[in-house]
């Protein structure tokens, strides 16, 4: 595609070239690079590109906001690098680099680091995973409706069918998070996505009375969790650092995956699977003593902050508490109703931008992004239209502070993991056939006092237009 290529030509160039580029990467808005040498990016002149909204630079990965076209995007770039398909992976790159960094390797190994390190591993983890779950969710969405409102019979082949979509994407979800854990550190993602298979398989999960050796196996419900197979994949990460090292290459072929796979699957049922199920059930827990105690407010707050939490990746760090929710819920009735009010907020933040301001570039990308926010996707709205213009952030993040305030007091519930907005509405129907409930009409009510705060506050305070200039 022609249209992608000097936004590339120019991206690689400034980023130090593609030597410097270890791994090539995206989610839904954001191509996200690994580099050699941070050092060698000139992030000033990357957001002066046209196509590139904005620039986040975290130690060692730098994310490129491009908006709903990153896909192309991500396709052309590693064409014209010649890089492969998921990055072009480092063997000196691991889980632990981003701990590595500045001069000579050797940087203070602070708490923020620590934990920059961690959100970027579970950002990496799991949004290369959303678009399954987006899918599985609104499928699940569409069944309901057909169900309830067309009659659809529940012993029909097409029942079955749509029942089988929706279900593959949650009950082999520690399939895909497997696979996408160790591509992230940097080990073969097949093994990954091995381990979690085993940890699904109908011997294994939830299984009563096993053994290993002698060793009691705790019985633990693997399908729909997270944590079990991520610490599996993690722990996975050393053991195949170090049967690599001691495997002669004239075996490594079949002795390096076989070793490795038969020292983590036992260590996983064992110790690694029953922290991880102790540890979402904790999380679980901590998320309803926080619903509880702070009741609406905690939603509120997650309305109001999200649009911070997208700038700086740190709301992908919220997908364990969604899935926690969920698996113990069946509904998210925290995260979710809050990131719905967030959104939409964000993206009728941007379309009354759209009204106010007369530069014809400005206007278009408003509108785009405005559209594209309120079905759910900010990034381009975010990056494009409110930091650049300042004021409309102040109004979004009103609208989704109020917006997300009634969908607390409310107590608003979102039934499958799909990014909230327009397009979302129908995963705001129960699961159990109940058909349009309260609740749905609840989330119609939250998105419309979302848009509507959002639009006059920041319609009200205006926008300055020659501050937007680069």
């Amino acid at each position: 595609m022609d249209k992608y290529t000097k936004l590339i030509e120019k991206s690689i160039k400034l980023l130090g070239g593609k030597d410097n580029i270890a791994v090539v990467n995206h989610c839904a808005t954001r191509l996200r690079l690994t580099l050699n040498n941070p050092s060698l990016a000139n992030e000033e002149q990357l957001k002066s590109i046209p196509g590139i909204m904005g620039v986040v630079k975290r130690e060692k990965e730098i994310q490129l906001i491009i908006g709903t076209e990153v896909g192309n995007v991500y396709n052309e770039f590693i064409k014209y690098g010649n890089f492969n398909e998921g990055g072009k992976i480092n063997e000196k790159l691991d889980s632990t680099s981003n701990l590595e960094a500045g001069n000579e390797g050797k940087q203070e190994n602070t708490v923020k680091k620590v934990l920059a390190t961690i959100v970027d591993f579970i950002s990496g983890t799991f949004v290369p995973v959303l678009p399954i779950l987006v899918a599985a969710g609104l499928v699940s969405a569409v069944l309901n409706i057909a169900v309830t409102f067309f009659g659809l019979p529940s012993e029909g082949g097409t029942y079955v069918v749509l029942t089988a979509i929706n279900n593959a994407g949650f009950y082999f979800l520690p399939i895909f998070l497997g696979y996408s854990a160790a591509r992230k550190i940097g080990i073969n993602p097949m093994m990954g996505a091995y381990l979690g298979a085993i940890l699904v398989h109908s011997s294994i999960d939830n299984a009563e009375g096993l053994d290993f050796l002698g060793l009691s196996i705790p019985q633990v419900s693997y399908n729909t969790s997270v944590i079990p197979v991520i610490l599996g994949v993690l722990f996975m990460y050393y053991v195949s650092k170090a049967v690599d090292k001691i495997t002669p290459k004239e075996i490594k072929f079949f002795a390096h995956p076989l070793i490795t796979i038969l020292i983590v699957t036992p260590i996983t049922l064992l110790f690694l699977g029953p922290l991880g199920n102790f540890l979402g059930g904790y999380i679980a827990d901590g998320l309803n003593f926080i619903n509880t105690k702070l009741g609406w407010l905690s939603v509120g707050l997650i309305g109001a902050l999200t649009p911070l939490l997208v700038m700086t990746g740190t709301n992908q760090a919220l997908f364990p508490l969604v899935f926690a929710a969920l698996a113990d819920n069946g509904y998210d009735a925290f995260v979710m109703p809050g990131m719905l009010a967030a959104n939409v907020a964000v993206g009728s933040a941007a379309l009354a931008v759209y009204f106010k301001v007369k530069d014809k570039d400005a206007k278009a990308l408003a509108l785009s992004s405005g559209i594209t926010g309120v079905m759910g996707i900010t990034e381009p709205a975010i990056f494009g239209i409110l930091l650049r213009f300042k004021r409309p952030l102040i109004g979004a993040m009103a609208g989704g502070g109020i917006g997300g305030l009634l969908a607390g007091i409310v107590q608003l519930k979102q039934y499958a993991i799909v990014s909230p907005g327009i397009a979302a509405l129908p995963t705001f129907i129960p699961t159990d056939g109940a058909g349009l409930t309260s609740n749905f009409w609840f989330s119609i009510v939250v998105l419309i006092v979302s848009v509507v705060v959002s639009f006059v506050v920041t319609y009200l305070l205006g926008v300055k237009e020659e501050k937007t200039e680069k």
